[in-house]
């Protein structure tokens, strides 16, 4: 017999079994994904973003970046640092991109920028919907922890992580596109923290961010406080549910009266100012509580 030849009387080798094979899938498809993201164009080089990790960066260096990213993000930038914050005022009207990261922090505008710049990526409504839920899931964050007993550098790291909370899932999803690969929610739900944990670390974001959108268990801090992961796991879920059911965050507030008289700002205003400046207001519906009686006298008192 020549050793080209096989031996009939050999054992054949098993068949790879269907839990074996899928595994094999499942990590070809997160590398792919992996893949995708380390290739990701923004439409602006990341490495203009350094200069906000720069303890040392001069004021023009800073104001360059107003033109070195895209018109679309920094417009939004801008929009968003002249808008009503929970726990900040509207700040007067900033013109220097120095005083949109003066007003909104480092982290925050390094971390808005990548978010709008991955948001303008979308190119399906399965996608659109996955940055619409991080994106509420932010505000329902920076809404809850107004509330809480944090340092405005928790409240910041807490609603950062609610921003990238879902993002895998979006580069999953892109990565699938350009590999023509059919969708796989199982899949999907699995590996997205994993994805969530690797655009962490590609963009050089706060490493506290890992735990928070990693997908750890729910879990308290100190004696019976909340973790920042947790609180974000529980606005995350408020978002969920409202988007199984409605396909939006919807939430019920009061509303602003005309001259202010009752209410110059309120959560739900707030909100649906920043859903339409990240070009998300579909995605959101406020649902006004009605007057209480004292409040209806009020503004009859003034005319209204």
């Amino acid at each position: 017999m020549s050793c080209s030849e096989p031996d009939p009387s050999a054992t054949p080798a098993p068949e790879p079994s269907a839990t074996a094979a899928r595994d094999l899938s499942a990590q070809g498809r997160l590398s792919a994904a992996f893949r995708c993201l380390d290739n990701l164009q923004l439409g602006f080089d990341l490495e203009v973003l350094k200069v906000l990790d720069d303890p040392e960066a001069t004021p023009a260096a800073i104001e360059r970046l107003k033109h070195e990213l895209t018109p679309v993000v920094s417009a939004r930038l801008f929009a968003i640092a002249n808008s009503v914050r929970f726990g900040k005022n509207r700040s007067g009207k900033i013109t220097k991109f120095i005083d949109v990261v003066n007003h909104l922090g480092t982290n925050c505008t390094k971390s808005t920028a990548i978010f709008l710049g991955l948001l303008a990526l979308a190119s399906t409504e399965e996608m659109r919907r996955v940055f619409a839920r991080c994106f509420a899931t932010s505000k329902l964050v920076e809404a809850l922890t107004h509330k809480l007993r944090l340092t405005d550098a928790e409240r910041t790291l807490a609603a950062l992580g609610g921003l990238f909370i879902e993002i895998g899932k979006a580069i999953v999803l892109i990565s699938d596109t350009q590999h023509d690969m059919p969708p796989d929610a199982e899949f999907l739900e699995q590996q997205y923290p994993r994805v969530n944990t690797r655009l962490i670390e590609k963009f050089e974001l706060p490493v506290a961010l890992r735990e928070i959108v990693g997908g750890a268990p729910f879990s308290f801090a100190r004696r019976d406080d909340l973790s920042l992961a947790a609180v974000v796991a529980l606005a995350h879920g408020a978002v969920e549910n409202s988007f199984a059911r409605y396909g939006k965050l919807v939430v019920r507030s009061c509303l602003p009266d005309p001259d202010g008289i009752v209410y110059a700002s309120t959560a739900g205003s707030v909100i649906a100012e920043q859903f339409q400046l990240a070009g998300l207001g579909a995605y959101l519906e406020v649902a006004a509580i009605e007057l209480t009686d004292v409040q209806k006298r009020l503004l009859e008192k003034h005319g209204r």
